[in-house]
């Protein structure tokens, strides 16, 4: 489908007060199969997806936002039963117009939203349950992933040049566009521009999620340059750069965050960024003393509606465990399952409970798991406290979560660590640096195994993507 589509989709799903929708729905539903007869093949075969597109909405995760919200919308929600009679009607019109391959499609795909785990996680959090949303880790496929909750989604250098090479028809004529508007642009800066133009196509799948909620939720992240990681002075400029042209495009307030590494630069970028009201999400971080740096510093200077704090769960788990493999200790493979567990409950308790409940009460930033690498990383992020907790996920993690039912507790983020696993972790100094809060100073950032090996790895990616654009 194409932008215009999309939004024709979402106008429905976000932007119809529920006690017009079923009325806007008919007449836009009516419209398009006068239309049908008389249309070309190729604008026939547009007229049924869209409705087959519609139909799937209409059972997906996008109408517990408005449409069914009772919280939001009270007496005026609409009852399910009322979507499902509409999605009966699409299928009608569908079946009518001989187009069986796509009521089967739907009607698989509607299956699938039905025993999603991801869907139900949601749908905990919009019913008050738990106080967990999840998104899109990968910079594209994300309207799939708002079908079953995502609110928001990811990017990084890695994930853009992954999103130009799955996609080239769709991103190489537009990088081609790109060079012959701008003929004067470095390959640094048609690159900026690429991943503007990368973050400005997930935002505007966003936006209407983000005005909804009047700016709470419904960000992209859009990471700054890796290369950049030590010198704060370019990371700031870079980010009014992005800022300005991300204001332009989206014809006002972007509903984008800055990824920031968790370097010492990186502190003052966060400062500095922060007070001039853009939010931030705080990469390339593992520990606790980098969570609790960033966590004051955006505390203290930030005048950003929201801004987050990723753990990078994966990039730590690793080489914490290679660590306990390299010393010998027994089931390493398991004990690493662990680590951040550990890490995640001793931060938010920390970090995120109120000076009552012996935290800091810090809300400014919220924490976001990232690069979990199995099922445990999920279970054990969910949480119902006080501050709202994000978990981004790689596609390939979202279908091996959807892969079997599972048991979504809502204080799973309490799951206590085994005395045993715990005692093991404590073997490897990587994850001591990283679980007790006076484990590295500022000073010691830098040189962190993970910070450095994850920082290689996009800095690798960043040049790859800045070699295709510039040809």
């Amino acid at each position: 489908m194409t932008d215009a589509e999309y939004q024709v989709l979402l106008d429905l799903m976000f932007r119809v007060p529920p006690d017009d929708f079923e009325t806007r729905l008919t007449a836009w539903r009516d419209e398009l199969a006068a239309e049908y007869p008389r249309a070309s093949d190729d604008r026939q075969d547009q007229i049924a997806g869209l409705v087959a597109e519609n139909t799937i909405d209409l059972g997906s995760v996008l109408a517990d936002w408005n449409l069914t919200n009772k919280a939001r919308q009270g007496e005026k929600a609409l009852d399910p039963c009322a979507l499902a009679t509409q999605r009966e009607t699409n299928l009608g019109l569908l079946r009518q117009w001989g187009r069986q391959d796509l009521v089967s499609t739907v009607e698989e795909e509607l299956a699938s939203l039905a025993a999603s785990n991801l869907a139900r996680l949601a749908r905990m959090t919009l019913a008050g349950e738990t106080n967990t949303y999840w998104g899109n880790d990968y910079a594209a496929n994300l309207y799939r992933a708002m079908r079953r909750g995502a609110c928001l989604v990811t990017t990084n250098p890695v994930l853009v040049n992954v999103a130009r090479t799955e996609a080239p028809a769709y991103w190489t004529p537009i990088r081609d566009q790109l060079r012959e508007q701008h003929p004067s642009y470095n390959p640094v800066e048609l690159a900026y521009t690429m991943t503007v133009q990368v973050v400005v196509s997930n935002a505007r799948l966003l936006r209407p999620l983000w005005e909804l909620t009047e700016g709470r939720i419904g960000y992209v992240s859009l990471q700054l340059s890796p290369k950049q990681a030590t010198d704060a002075e370019a990371m700031i400029k870079e980010a009014r750069w992005c800022y300005a042209k991300l204001e332009e495009e989206l014809g006002g307030t972007p509903n984008t965050v800055f990824k920031l590494p968790g370097t010492k630069a990186g502190i003052d970028a966060c400062c500095q960024v922060t007070s001039e009201g853009m939010g931030v999400n705080i990469t390339v971080n593992f520990s606790l003393p980098q969570q609790i740096a960033f966590a004051g510093a955006i505390e203290a200077n930030s005048t950003a509606p929201v801004s987050f704090r990723t753990q990078m769960d994966g990039r730590v788990d690793d080489p914490v465990g290679e660590e306990l493999r390299d010393l010998g200790v027994a089931d390493w493979e398991e004990v690493k399952t662990w680590c951040t567990t550990a890490i995640r409950q001793r931060e938010y308790r920390m970090l995120c409970h109120t000076p009552q409940g012996g935290g800091l009460g810090l809300t400014k930033a919220n924490p976001l798991p990232a690069s979990g690498r199995g099922p445990w990383n999920i279970l054990r992020s969910i949480n119902d406290g006080p501050v709202p907790i994000f978990i981004t996920i790689f596609p390939d993690k979202q279908e091996q979560f959807d892969s079997e039912p599972r048991e979504l507790n809502p204080r799973g983020l309490w799951t206590p660590v085994p005395e045993e696993m715990l005692a093991r972790l404590m073997k490897s100094k990587l994850f001591r640096m990283a679980y007790e809060p006076d484990g590295m100073n500022v000073d010691e950032f830098d040189d962190y195994v993970p910070v450095v090996r994850t920082l290689s790895q996009f800095a690798a990616s960043y040049d790859e993507f800045v070699a295709w654009v510039a040809g």
